[in-house]
């Protein structure tokens, strides 16, 4: 006598948010991305080099704009160049040098990122060349990331020492967590559908994953690497500058653990949901799918 066949599970219980779901902590990962790129010269030059340009970007930029603008400035405040116009000049001179060389040191850490990221799963040998493709630094630098408003309308918490960086990384984790990722999931074309299945559980709006407890839980990997990374990016002088780049290490690890296991696990919904596969590229689907070894689960 034929046996029933099992019944189908829901989407939201193809990916599991319980621990370590592809075996090791991800908060881990940024931890470990150091010491990484350490042991690494080829990761190590690159860090450095983005770290060192940085900060003489930024010095340069200050001086220049010292230079030029403080006085002009300065005397538009106060036309009598009082000290407290000359102070706040120079206040007003600090902030236009920190937006100048914040976006001028995004764009050379994006291009950074991208490089060990790539990297880093080569030397881990799972950079699959014919079959996978660097993320653009376009894509990477399109302001309209995961929850882009929450993370401007909090960004103000990390005004407070370590404490406000805490609160803004737990607020933010998961969605950092998947712009960390997403490098991962634009090499393998992994459908934007399927990503909110594996970070989310389902496939949940940024509003609604918004209001979602389980986007807050601490069972989530994404949620668990997303604050780790970025909490070590709150910390003052060497955060922002450092650890964005090992972070794209860090994302690099993860990623290779991933593949290790078989690919992302939302990919199981090509299995038990073939009907909502429309739009997933043949490479993505036969890749994950072949590590799943779904042929012998179809017969």
């Amino acid at each position: 006598m034929a046996r029933a066949p099992m019944p189908t599970p829901p989407i939201a219980n193809l990916v599991s948010l319980r621990k370590h779901r592809y075996g090791c902590d991800p908060s881990r990962y940024p931890i470990k991305s150091v010491a990484y790129v350490i042991s690494h010269t080829s990761l190590w030059r690159i860090v450095f080099k983005v770290a060192c340009c940085g900060s003489i970007l930024a010095v340069i930029i200050l001086i220049v704009l010292l230079a030029t603008a403080l006085k002009p400035q300065a005397k538009l405040i106060s036309p009598n160049l009082e000290w407290w116009g000359w102070l706040i000049g120079v206040l007003v001179v600090f902030v236009e040098a920190a937006i100048c060389a914040t976006l001028l040191i995004v764009v050379s850490q994006s291009k950074a990122q991208t490089k060990v990221f790539v990297e880093t799963m080569r030397i881990e040998g799972y950079w699959r060349e014919n079959e996978m493709k660097p993320q653009s630094t376009i894509k990477d630098l399109n302001l309209l990331k995961k929850a882009f408003v929450v993370r401007i309308v909090t960004l103000p918490i990390q005004i407070v020492p370590l404490l406000g960086g805490a609160v803004y990384s737990a607020i933010n984790a998961t969605f950092t967590g998947w712009d960390y990722m997403d490098r991962y999931f634009d090499a393998i074309s992994l459908p934007p559908k399927l990503q909110r299945v594996e970070v989310f559980g389902e496939d949940r709006s940024d509003c609604l994953a918004l209001l979602h407890p389980a986007t807050y839980d601490s069972d989530n990997d994404y949620a668990r690497f997303g604050f780790m990374c970025g909490f070590m990016e709150s910390l003052p002088i060497v955060g922002w500058v450092l650890f964005p780049v090992t972070n794209a290490v860090a994302a690099a690890l993860f990623a290779c653990d991933i593949e290790k296991s078989g690919g992302p696990a939302a990919l199981e919904i090509l299995k038990s949901h073939p009907s909502q596969s429309a739009g997933i590229s043949p490479a993505t689907a036969a890749t994950g799918l072949e590590r799943r070894e779904v042929a012998s689960y179809q017969e």
